[in-house]
């Protein structure tokens, strides 16, 4: 957790020095630099509930470099570096626009560090500000850059002063130089920089924590323990992710740390490329440690150090105590070591919480949703698992399991892969309950708490808008959700109670175009076009529920939510039509609950805005806008359009005809009547 923190100075921050007071240039009594709150927050993430951070921060003075005790004090949103006035003569030169940089190490408490000014026109000055990495300067008061972020200029700094910049003095890790002669020349990589190639698959802390978890349950782990600890606790940013599968022997391991590793995988395992375990923890640091032991053999280990790769060579090292106990393994099992972890580039926001409690957060509703089938026990072939973060359990969030989700018919597909053979796709439309409904349901079982609870677990923890669409699972993990996939451009609010489940068989993966971390998928053009056709119903059916206004229906007795995994291939399909007519307000409530107010009375149909218009493209388009569904009618059929000018102030009469004339869309009417029209 070591940081470069940079900063131009203003005029109102120079009276910290003495020297500035003695010339008489001193304009206001702040007398402290100022930090500000977003790098706070990346650099000391778990600082939420303090209103002073203590360092112990070397400088130079008259007489050498000293340390001295300063901190952080808390301004409103921001902070004030504080605690310490230099009276030292060789800060003569401070004014606006000079550069203070602090080196600090954020891992411990008080953290440790060291700060510089250089002078404005100096020549650190200029390179630094020349430098790539500082140009988030231009936009912000001060940046942040963790390690190797701001690698080149740690150099500049410790080059123009080593007593106080040491950690940067030292070279990157070069590979060795290419041995070149006639003919063929062997060109071996740069180990530190093709590792951070190989990290940089687009994946985020939760969405790599996830790689390894596949991992896990491949090797028919039932617990994971993840242990993510605050990083000023001594240790700095670390992690561990620990699971009680079959552990490895020491071909195992080798293999498994081995780039591109020829893994086998079962049909059902979740693994893909061999890479998922180096790529995962790359992306999220240089160390990485496997410990691995297997049920009656010994505790084993490797490492990769980006630092130390001289010929790619994984080590075997004896570990720190800490680490060693980190890392202990009962009786068979693995644990993924994750040390000097970098931070994410910008601090997670969540209200009341600190940044990394948010982070924390945040991984926690990842795995919830990815691995919502495992966590109840309905993947199928597998064991129902537990996952632990810091020693709390994760509750599943199924996406389409809250007991008035209305699950409609699931249909088989098939999609072709590459030989010409093809394989399974199930798809499931799923409609879900409104707010009113959420609150009817919630509010005499818990109250407003429960009802926000509720609405936050179905929307996702986010916009509900932008989670409808499909739900792409592969072997039971869910691996894409939200949105059309171009199946339609916008995701029209009254269309956002719309969901479809799509389960893939591994075989298509290709077919799918499944990138290394699993989660971009696209979806072949005819097999979109078969989702269209079973996603438009439940599409329908929500903008109709918002037509209609809102509806009361009876709370359920607690669920038997629809199963986790009604249509994964080979999985008895689900019932015909949807389980619960939605129109359906018949039925008791469940126990202790009072019986719900009588439905209100039948509302207008949805409101169809109906226009005739000239184009030889279609002969009529039904779709969605922003007052609600659209009707268009061009002139290529002379009775249509007349027909739709008639209806045009007949709010009834044009949804009736919007309504046939999409079902003459499903037979593909168009296409012939326009052929007529062109002979």
């Amino acid at each position: 957790m070591r940081f470069l923190i940079l900063r131009v100075l203003t005029h109102s921050e120079l009276g910290m020095f003495h020297e500035y007071r003695r010339q008489g240039k001193e304009g206001s009594k702040q007398r402290a630099i100022n930090f500000d709150g977003e790098v706070v927050d990346r650099v000391f993430p778990s600082a939420l509930d303090t209103d002073r951070i203590e360092l112990d921060l070397r400088l130079i003075t008259d007489d050498g470099v000293a340390e001295v005790r300063q901190s952080l004090k808390r301004q409103d949103k921001n902070w004030r570096l504080e605690g310490h006035c230099p009276r030292d003569v060789i800060y003569d030169f401070v004014e606006p626009g000079c550069l203070f940089a602090m080196e600090i190490d954020a891992g411990g408490r008080p953290a440790a560090g060291s700060w510089a000014v250089f002078p404005r026109d100096s020549e650190v000055t200029r390179a630094v500000l020349g430098d790539g990495a500082a140009g988030g300067l231009a936009s912000a008061g001060m940046i942040a850059l963790h390690e190797n972020e701001g690698a080149h200029i740690g150099r500049l700094l410790a080059s123009a002063e080593p007593r106080l910049f040491s950690f940067w003095a030292g070279e990157e890790v070069m590979s060795e130089h290419a041995e070149i002669g006639r003919g063929n020349v062997r060109l071996p990589p740069n180990p530190k920089r093709l590792i951070r190639a190989l990290g940089s698959v687009g994946h985020t802390l939760a969405s790599a924590v996830a790689d390894i978890i596949d991992n896990s349950i491949s090797a028919d782990a039932t617990r994971i323990d993840i242990t993510f600890r605050p990083p000023d606790e001594g240790h700095g940013r670390w992690m561990t992710i620990a699971d009680n599968g079959e552990g490895m022997d020491w071909p195992q391991l080798s293999e498994a740390m081995r780039v591109g590793s020829d893994s086998e995988y079962d049909d059902n395992g979740l693994g893909k490329f061999g890479y998922g375990l180096k790529g995962a923890s790359w992306s999220q640091t240089d160390i990485f440690t496997v410990a691995t032991r297997k049920a009656g053999g010994e505790a084993l280990h490797l490492t990769w150090d980006a630092d130390k790769i001289t010929d790619w060579e994984a080590n075997s090292d004896p570990l720190e105590p800490w680490e060693q106990e980190i890392t202990a393994i009962r009786d068979h099992g693995t644990v993924v070591f994750w040390k000097d972890m970098r931070p994410p580039l910008t601090a997670p926001e969540a209200k009341g919480i600190s940044p990394f409690s948010a982070e924390e957060a945040t991984l926690e509703r990842h795995l919830a949703l990815v691995f919502h089938r495992f966590l109840e026990g309905k993947a199928l072939g597998r064991k129902k698992i537990v996952i632990q973060i810091n020693g709390r359990a994760i509750e599943p969030n199924n996406p389409v399991g809250h007991p008035l989700a209305v699950p409609y018919d699931a249909k088989p597909l098939r999609a072709h892969l590459p030989n010409g053979e093809d394989a399974p796709v199930q798809v499931q439309p799923f409609l879900l309950p409104t707010e009113d409904e959420l609150t009817n349901y919630h509010q005499p079982l818990g109250g407003s708490e429960a009802v926000r609870r509720a609405a936050d677990l179905i929307g996702l923890h986010g916009r509900r808008n932008d989670t409808q669409g499909l739900f792409i699972y592969r072997n039971d993990r869910l691996i894409k959700w939200g949105g059309w996939h171009d199946i339609w451009t916008t995701n029209e609010e009254k269309t956002k109670l719309a969901r479809v489940v799509v389960n893939f068989d591994p075989r298509l993966d290709d077919a799918f175009q499944i990138n290394i971390s699993k989660q971009i998928v696209h979806l072949p053009a005819t097999l979109k076009a078969e989702i269209r056709k079973l996603a438009e119903v439940v599409r329908k059916e929500s903008f109709a529920r918002f037509g209609r206004g809102p509806k009361t229906l009876p709370p359920l007795a607690p669920p038997a939510p629809p199963s986790g995994n009604p249509t994964v291939p080979g999985a008895p399909g689900a019932p015909a039509g949807p389980t619960r007519d939605p129109d359906d307000t018949a039925g008791a409530p469940g126990p202790g609950v009072s019986a719900p107010p009588p439905p209100p009375p039948p509302t207008p149909p949805p409101r169809v805005t109906l226009r005739t218009v000239t184009t030889s493209k279609f002969v009529w388009k039904v779709g969605l806008d922003l007052t609600g569904r659209s009707l268009q009618v061009s002139d290529l059929d002379p009775s249509l359009s007349a027909l739709a000018k008639r209806l045009a102030k007949d709010p009834e009469a044009a949804s009736m005809l919007a309504d046939f004339l999409e079902r003459l869309d499903g037979l593909d009417v168009q296409a012939g009547l326009i052929e007529a029209q062109a002979d």
